[in-house]
């Protein structure tokens, strides 16, 4: 059990912090995870649900439907997601996520979310869940909910630039019966600039800072430094870091991945590089996903 709950909590690095006695799902999106676990400012991404909800109002699709697989040896993470624009200033979302392990471990997560765009500038989202763990001798339910906002300010750097900002609090949530088990709760805020240099390459930089509060014994921050190249709007190349300060509870790693765009068809890859002794090495996660 107490190998279970160290797995989940180093998985949770990519976004989150977990107690000794605690389990949570991290984003499983490709594209965030091959910058560092830049997630804040990640536009574009297949599951802005489990990033930044916030930002899906800046996006140039007005819906879109994505699925990700997450996992290495040890553990299979699969998760679908989905958002619709009902007009210009409100969109829906919706997510479903399990983590399976062959012990008979089985979490289960299922989120909605609402996005307003309130101007030019600002947006805010707000996401609802329902979390289901399962374990051989016991299982436990809880509910939670994510506050989220998102900026965006076009600048004129290069051909044309953009500078967004994000930040969400996390967790806001209890579980429904008496159990061991408490939900981890984060502030996590980021910044990133997105610049053509032509109409050809583009080049975007991001950073996150997050803040791990609840519970205090796992308190302690992370911060995620990524980039993206992408060559006419065909193909990515993306690297980053990740550093967090409790090594076992959310190790540092390093970060590549990889993305196709054709028509309205995404694919996206992240491999993590953690050492030895890290349960995320050999960590891996690719996404699908359909604009229109």
């Amino acid at each position: 059990m107490k190998r279970f709950v160290i797995l989940l909590a180093a998985v949770a690095a990519l976004h989150g912090a977990v107690s000794a006695q605690e389990a949570t799902l991290p984003s499983p999106d490709a594209k965030a995870i091959g910058m560092g676990g830049v997630m804040m400012t990640t536009l574009s991404s297949s599951h802005a649900i489990y990033n930044n909800p916030a930002l899906v109002a800046f996006s140039m699709t007005s819906s879109q439907v994505s699925s990700s697989y997450y996992g290495q040896g040890q553990f299979d993470y699969y998760a679908v997601s989905g958002s619709c624009r009902i007009n210009v200033s409100n969109t829906v979302q919706a997510g479903w996520r399990q983590y399976l392990r062959g012990n008979g471990n089985n979490d289960m997560a299922v989120d909605l979310g609402y996005t307003r765009r309130i101007n030019e500038r600002w947006a805010v989202g707000i996401v609802g869940r329902y979390l289901h763990l399962r374990r051989p001798d016991a299982s436990a339910d809880a509910l939670a909910a994510d506050v989220s906002v998102a900026y965006q300010l076009p600048l004129e750097i290069g051909s044309y630039s953009t500078l967004r900002a994000g930040a969400k609090l996390a967790n806001l949530g209890a579980y429904l019966s008496d159990t061991d088990h408490s939900l981890p709760v984060d502030l996590t805020a980021g910044a990133a600039l997105d610049t053509f240099l032509s109409d050809a390459h583009e080049i975007t930089v991001g950073a996150d800072l997050g803040y791990y509060f609840y519970p205090k014994d796992v308190r302690g921050y992370q911060m995620s430094l990524g980039v993206e190249y992408n060559l006419m709007q065909l193909v990515q190349f993306r690297g980053g870091y990740h550093y967090g300060e409790q090594r076992y509870y959310y190790p540092s790693y390093w970060s590549a991945g990889v993305g196709v765009r054709i028509l309205h068809l995404r694919l996206d890859f992240a491999y993590l590089f953690a050492k030895k002794e890290t349960l995320l090495r050999n960590t891996y996660s690719l996404s699908f996903g359909f604009d229109f």
